[in-house]
């Protein structure tokens, strides 16, 4: 069966994808549990002073404004993403991550501000693919007992290394080992955690 993901996150200036910016995205193109590239953009946008930076957020990953600022340009790292989705994308792409609408608004607003919003429906398929929910439908199913389901709770309840959480890469690889430990948890359901 042919399965192509594009397992992403990233790492946003606040919460809002019009009054904010990804300033970090990190992604793997997986084929058949097999990691065909992987890569992480860090970027601004050409005129990101009319963009927030919201203090919580820095608080949350730690990158300052004037750091975030210091990064290559945003037209740059389109131009870098486009190439990828090229090689790779050809039979469109599944958006997985954690809380992936989230990532999804950024990855659009970044590509309309490159001039290349029609690349998102070219390259990535209509239906993606979000780990949270997964691990929603566990806990309401009573497989595993957690009162918040956010990404490093989850990687805690499942012994997954957090020290180094907030960086774009660390969140898609945890991501991606919280669905293989929910994985075993289906394909074993008398096995509850």
């Amino acid at each position: 069966m042919y399965t192509r993901r594009f397992w992403v996150d990233t790492e946003t200036t606040g919460l809002s994808a019009v009054k904010h910016f990804a300033f970090q995205i990190s992604y793997l193109i997986e084929e058949n549990n097999t990691i065909l590239h992987s890569r992480t953009l860090e970027l601004r946008p050409d005129d990101y002073e009319k963009y927030e930076f919201s203090k919580q957020a820095e608080a949350v990953h730690g990158y300052t404004r004037d750091k975030i600022t210091t990064f290559q340009p945003e037209q740059e790292a389109i131009a870098t993403l486009l190439q990828d989705l090229e090689q790779y994308g050809e039979d469109r792409l599944t958006i997985t991550g954690y809380n992936t609408n989230f990532d999804i608004t950024f990855i659009k607003a970044l590509l309309n501000r490159g001039n290349a919003a029609r690349a998102y429906y070219k390259y990535f398929d209509r239906m993606h693919c979000d780990i949270m929910q997964l691990v929603q439908a566990c806990r309401i199913a009573g497989l595993i007992n957690l009162p918040h389901i956010n990404l490093e709770n989850v990687c805690r309840h499942f012994d997954i290394d957090t020290e180094t959480a907030h960086h774009s890469m660390t969140d898609i690889l945890n991501t991606k080992a919280v669905f293989n430990k929910i994985t075993n948890i289906l394909n074993t359901p008398q096995q509850c955690a």
